[in-house]
């Protein structure tokens, strides 16, 4: 009965340190547990040993107190009967074809006013001619979402570019137009706008509040780290323009606002980027590590080490923010632990090319933001509504259940397999994992795991 000899423990759970806390995480169950010296052997132990409780019990009782590894037996039979340890894979038949459209990314402008060095978008016109959506296409692209949805009633729509204020009237009369589909067809429309805040003035920032507009603000950290690569079009920083209208914006009060900021190998202590966002006054900040294979602002191999230690530190410098009373959101901490992601999240990732696409000013749909331009992966046009199947079933079926390496990874469950362009234009597959966004992706979840169970857990308790 307590037996687990053909349990497979290096795909399922996922047992590590961190600082002072051994933690073990049921992979299939999202159960989190925080382990003594005597608990955390005798697991080593009972894998060692095949899943043989008894052989587990023998052989820790010649290290610790028997009384004490009974103890620790009785719990870990108990939490295995209860369906929270050594938990098996639940064998889930994921039709992604059958799942509605609910999000678009409209590229409104495939040009910008500034030239980031960093920028997977080429300078905003993703190695496109530049143009301006037409209200004409981006009606369409409304059309299209409303009719491809389903029964969802939430739909997204984010306005991106390039930098999408350069063609704010098209935006603010796609959003009065969404409002009035939401009368028409019982839907509700979710607004988000990526701005890099140069033109983000009185009007915008009354029309964004009027009309319940989420806002993703561009900004690296520090003055000197910002200027290195957020640059004007005249070679000029931007830190000292975008910060006044940064802080305005957010002064405003959206429904929601995102601090984000990208960090290159140019600076690997990122973490005081972000002590210096925090203290700017902002307390729900991104920051992502640029990515690209041939890009030389990309996080390389030779920089994990360092990487990953600061992830270390930026872990400790959220908790000394909470433990001053300041809730800080971090995206990529945001991990829900409590109730984890929907199915379809869990199985294939993001949505891209399945319930999320991508829509160019010329009406051109793509799999999401970052494949516009790749003709391969063009999936139709708004003005037609019609879909490519080949390109959306090779979406479709880029899941858990057709990777294997993936399946071995006790993280799939927080990333489906990974970013999809990220594999595509790490490896030319959007099947085989970017071992280096993998690698920084595992370290975040410990080390949100980490936070998660600092504030939660009773850390005199040796098992939960």
């Amino acid at each position: 009965m307590y037996r687990l000899a053909s349990y497979d423990f290096a795909a399922h759970i996922h047992l590590y340190q961190w600082k002072e806390l051994t933690i073990l995480l049921d992979v299939n169950s999202g159960a989190i547990h925080v382990l003594d010296e005597t608990a955390c052997d005798f697991i080593n132990s009972l894998i060692q040993h095949r899943g043989d409780f008894y052989l587990a019990t023998e052989d820790c009782s010649g290290r610790h107190p028997a009384p004490e590894v009974m103890e620790v037996a009785r719990e870990i039979l108990a939490l295995y009967e209860e369906g929270e340890i050594f938990t098996a894979e639940e064998e889930i038949s994921l039709d992604l074809s059958v799942l509605p459209l609910k999000a678009l990314c409209l590229n409104v402008a495939h040009a910008c006013n500034m030239k980031c060095s960093y920028c997977f978008a080429q300078q905003g016109n993703f190695g496109m001619k530049p143009a301006l959506m037409s209200f004409d296409i981006g009606k369409k692209a409304f059309d299209f979402l409303i009719g491809n949805s389903g029964q969802v009633k939430n739909l997204e729509v984010d306005f991106f570019g390039g930098e999408p204020l350069l063609n704010f009237e098209v935006v603010k009369s796609l959003v009065l137009y969404g409002r009035r589909l939401e009368e028409e067809t019982g839907k509700h429309f979710n607004f988000t706008l990526t701005t890099n805040a140069l033109l983000l003035d009185e009007e915008i920032r009354d029309f964004i509040i009027e009309h319940d507009m989420a806002v993703i603000l561009s900004l690296d950290g520090r003055p000197q780290t910002n200027d290195r690569h957020r640059i004007l079009n005249n070679d000029e920083g931007s830190y000292a323009l975008v910060l006044p209208r940064i802080r305005q914006m957010v002064a405003a009060n959206p429904v929601s606002y995102y601090i984000r900021g990208t960090f290159t190998r140019h600076n690997l202590d990122f973490v005081e980027d972000l002590r210096h966002i925090i203290d700017l006054g902002f307390n729900n900040l991104s920051l992502e590590p640029a990515i690209g294979a041939d890009s030389p602002y990309a996080i390389r191999e030779q920089d994990l080490p360092r990487v990953l230690k600061e992830y270390e530190t930026l872990t400790d410098t959220l908790l000394e923010y909470d433990q001053r009373g300041q809730d800080i959101h971090f995206f990529h901490y945001n991990l829900n632990l409590q109730q984890g992601p929907c199915l379809a999240k869990r199985r294939s990732g993001c949505g891209a090319g399945v319930d999320y696409l991508a829509v160019t000013p010329e009406g051109d749909i793509y799999p999401c933001h970052q494949f516009v331009g790749e003709k391969n992966f063009c999936m139709g046009n708004v003005a037609d509504g019609l879909l490519d199947r080949n390109v959306r079933h090779r979406f479709q079926t880029n899941h858990l259940g057709n990777k294997a390496q993936c399946r071995q990874c006790w993280a799939r469950n927080f990333c489906g397999g990974g970013c999809h362009a990220n594999n595509f234009f790490s490896n030319g597959d959007i099947a085989v994992p970017a071992e280096i966004s993998c690698t920084m992706h595992k370290k975040r979840i410990e080390g949100a795991i980490y936070q998660d169970l600092h504030k939660r857990v009773d850390k005199n308790q040796k098992i939960r």
